[in-house]
């Protein structure tokens, strides 16, 4: 089975701030494939997705990690749509963003846009599957490169101690 692949990973000192990384992906093969760009800043990750015949923006994502309702110990995350008239990409940036959020507890935003022409049933399940393989991709590796930086991926606990407060 084909699993996602990272292409290139460069980190950059962006200042006296942390370290910011950038990765880019690709997953599956022919007009099933995607592929974007992640970039992970201090506490929140930003993934391009697109794929297809005619790669688009046909959706945003922004999804916020925060304890589940039904289990304390458990992370979950609340997730808000955009979603450009006329287009599904609903479907994809949602559990896309969500899984990235509660898996790196970073508030995640995801575009996308996948258009293959006269897609049937079994081609969106096909971009679905490698859409899930590039999420475990990015997880993998935002998880390999924070611990390489000495950084972690924190708990929300810890990080709402290190925020300053929010000027309205």
């Amino acid at each position: 089975m084909f699993r996602g692949v990272i292409r290139h990973v460069r980190r950059e000192a962006a200042g006296p701030g942390p370290m910011r990384t950038h990765l880019e992906f690709d997953a599956g093969t022919g007009r099933h494939r995607v592929w974007g760009t992640a970039f992970l800043s201090h506490e929140g990750l930003t993934v391009n997705l697109v794929g297809g015949d005619v790669p688009h923006v046909g959706a945003v994502a922004v999804s916020i990690p925060r304890p589940s309702r039904a289990e304390a110990r458990q992370r979950s995350a609340s997730t808000s749509i955009f979603t450009l008239v006329g287009h599904k990409e609903d479907e994809l940036v949602r559990p896309f963003a969500a899984e990235l959020a509660r898996a790196l507890n970073r508030t995640t935003v995801v575009i996308a846009g996948v258009h293959i022409r006269r897609a049937g049933a079994a081609d969106i399940v096909k971009v679905l599957e490698n859409a899930g393989r590039a999420v475990e991709t990015i997880i993998a590796k935002v998880r390999a490169s924070s611990r390489g930086s000495g950084r972690g991926v924190r708990a929300k606990a810890s990080r709402s101690r290190s925020r300053r407060p929010h000027n309205s």
